[in-house]
């Protein structure tokens, strides 16, 4: 679900950006205005990045083949790494230049009414655009605080689009301000320093969505407190009697993957298999047999447990897709790297 509401925002903010950077293309023309021209750039590159991230969400859509057996879904991230490069290099980088270009060699912009009005038509589809992902956001994130769930758990193509729209709509704010102070003024430093400030908001946002998105193509844990529900749902089982080496790793926003060894309770198994070996005696003719069963009992109590603890698990956590237990020896040491959490120990803290 959130990534196709990841995909509807996309489409929005790409059919919009379309529509503001032909008007703004054409407002410079007019107006010869560096501000706007930067803001004209500024929308040629989101959208070009946002046709990058629905290309990306697509690519990540595949199911899993023999050649990637967890799926395509961290493609998602290496378009969202290649759309904030794109705001830099072309957003950032281009804006910037002619900023300074127009320091160094000045020229008062032409102002028309159809400046004015290309802006505020900017204006009002860029906020559209914002104002509808930040509703797409606030449905997905339930009771989850706001900024906590954007930088935990939402899609990075959402944030992208909010950042670059919320980046778009402050720099419609800067250039209208850079413009009528030149105008006010007959300074025209004013239009270029405008050019700039966009540029260095265009930079800002390209370094966030860049961090966001290497996080994710590394690995990163799950969002703080799931990884202690998950620990808490496996030692809750009467078989389990110690949990540790856990780690965790978002293979996406809404799918997670869990590794963790675990100790079974050996009293607890004990009983278990006693009641499935009722009349059964290691002895005579029968012990060979009796073992066999035995062997049975014990591998397929094993399989039912773990099949238990993913059940349990995924009803809390639906976003557990991939969950490995490994069954660890109760005698083996723990490394220093690991950390052991038995059932008694969680149970008391709680209680306390």
């Amino acid at each position: 679900m959130a990534a196709s509401s990841s995909a509807k925002t996309v489409i929005m903010a790409l059919a919009g950006n379309t529509f503001v950077a032909t008007i703004k293309l054409l407002a410079f023309a007019l107006s010869g205005s560096g501000a706007m021209l930067s803001e004209a750039i500024h929308s040629l590159a989101d959208t070009g990045n946002q046709l990058l991230l629905f290309i990306g969400l697509k690519r990540g859509e595949r199911e899993s083949d023999d050649r990637f057996h967890y799926g395509y879904s961290a493609d998602r991230f290496i378009f969202g790494v290649l759309s904030a490069a794109g705001i830099f290099f072309i957003g950032c980088g281009v804006t910037i230049y002619h900023g300074v270009t127009s320091l160094i060699e000045p020229h008062m912009p032409q102002l028309t009414a159809t400046t004015f009005v290309v802006l505020g038509v900017s204006f009002v589809i860029e906020g559209g655009v914002l104002l509808y992902a930040l509703v797409s956001v606030n449905r997905q994130r339930g009771s989850a605080p706001f900024l906590s769930y954007v930088r935990e758990q939402a899609d990075p193509a959402t944030v992208a689009i909010l950042l670059e729209d919320g980046a778009a709509v402050l720099g419609i704010v800067v250039a209208t301000a850079g413009i009528l102070l030149a105008y006010a003024t007959g300074n025209p430093m004013w239009d270029a320093i405008g050019s700039i400030g966009i540029g260095v908001l265009l930079g800002v946002v390209a370094f966030y969505l860049v961090i966001a998105n290497r996080e994710h193509l590394l690995g990163r844990a799950v969002p703080e407190g799931v990884e202690d529900t998950f620990t808490e749902i496996v030692l809750r089982r009467a078989s389990v009697r110690s949990i540790r080496d856990v780690k965790t790793r978002q293979l996406t926003p809404d799918s997670y993957q869990f590794k963790a060894e675990i100790t079974f309770d050996n009293d607890n198994i004990a009983a278990t298999m006693g009641r499935a070996l009722t009349g059964h005696a290691l002895d005579g003719s029968r012990r060979e047999e009796t073992l066999r069963r035995l062997a049975a009992v014990a591998t397929n109590l094993i399989a039912t447990e773990i099949q238990g603890i993913e059940r349990d698990v995924r009803a809390v956590i639906p976003q557990a897709k991939h969950i490995d237990i490994e069954v660890a020896h109760p005698a083996l040491v723990v490394a220093d790297d690991e950390e052991e959490i038995k059932k008694d120990e969680l149970f008391e803290a709680e209680s306390g």
